[in-house]
């Protein structure tokens, strides 16, 4: 992902970004934020995961936001829940997930 591209997608001087690029099948992750409202405080990258740790500018609220891109495989799948425990280890704050998991429940 370059800083071009994510700068074409507005907010100018005040976006702020992490990205994980594409890996062979899988796609590619994008956090954006306005930095006059967050502050990164921490971030970690997964095999398909991204995590951005956020402190809120107005009221100081640490939190963490995770953005998945989810494989197809069951064994693959079964290697992300192992890796959302190690995340979920590294910060005790209140978490928001989102993304695309590539589960359909029946």
């Amino acid at each position: 992902m370059s800083e071009g591209i994510v700068r074409s997608l507005g907010s100018g001087r005040f976006l702020d970004w992490k990205a994980m690029n594409v890996e062979g099948a899988l796609g590619g992750i994008l956090i954006c934020w306005d930095k006059r409202s967050l502050d990164i405080l921490d971030w970690e990258e997964g095999h398909f995961t991204l995590s951005c740790r956020f402190q809120n500018v107005e009221n100081e609220a640490v939190w963490v936001f995770r953005r998945v891109y989810g494989p197809f495989s069951k064994v693959e799948r079964d290697e992300l829940w192992e890796e959302f425990g190690v995340i979920r280890g590294l910060w005790e704050d209140p978490w928001c997930l989102g993304g695309d998991f590539n589960i359909t429940l029946f």
